[in-house]
């Protein structure tokens, strides 16, 4: 997630309002619609409170894996790398040979990002994303130039099809290591929480 700040002070807003607008029907002289007014209020409040608090929570995590809390694996992409990485993982996704990732690097040519993957969240380029352990079906390295680490995941689908996507992102060079201990890492956490796959 992108700015989770702008999203949970829009949340807060939203609970904010919700609650004042719960007491509209007891100041107004009609009081037509007080349940209306009620429910639709009470129900903004909830909502935008309990997001603004998660999301809270969320920026917190995030803050910590910045200053190196929980950190597995931390480096830099060049430009040229992060440019290439781009284009071919869009055009893989257009032509259905990837599964969707989530991880969204703006295309800003002649940027570098940087890619820190932490104990249970990852942020790649200012784009942060907890790991959902539960729904993570395989990780891997691609050979080549750049290499490519790829956590897969699968939600299951209570009413509809199960949603797969995968967490995609490239490997500086000389950092191949690095990306074999996140997918040992990750690997190890799963297996000690619900055994083989």
């Amino acid at each position: 997630m992108r700015n989770p700040g702008r999203v949970r002070n829009l949340a807060l807003v939203a609970g904010v309002l919700g609650a004042l607008s719960v007491g509209v029907p007891f100041v107004a002289a009609d009081r037509a619609g007080q349940g209306a007014w009620v429910l639709l209020g009470g129900t903004a409040a909830v909502l935008g409170l309990g997001a603004a608090a998660m999301l809270t929570m969320t920026m917190r995590r995030m803050r910590r894996l910045n200053g190196g809390e929980g950190v597995i694996a931390r480096w830099q992409v060049d430009p040229a790398t992060r440019t290439r990485f781009v284009a071919d993982d869009r055009n893989a996704e257009r032509a259905t040979q990837k599964l969707n990732n989530a991880i969204r690097l703006e295309d800003k040519p002649g940027r570098a990002v940087e890619v820190i993957v932490g104990d249970d969240c990852l942020q790649v380029g200012g784009d942060f994303h907890k790991v959902a352990l539960a729904e993570l079906k395989g990780a891997g390295l691609s050979g080549g130039r750049p290499s490519i680490l790829e956590l897969r995941f699968v939600t299951p689908g209570a009413q509809q099809p199960d949603t797969h996507y995968a967490f995609r992102f490239p490997v500086a060079f000389g950092a191949e290591a690095a990306a074999r201990a996140v997918i040992e890492h990750y690997n190890r956490r799963y297996h000690a929480a619900y055994g083989a796959r």
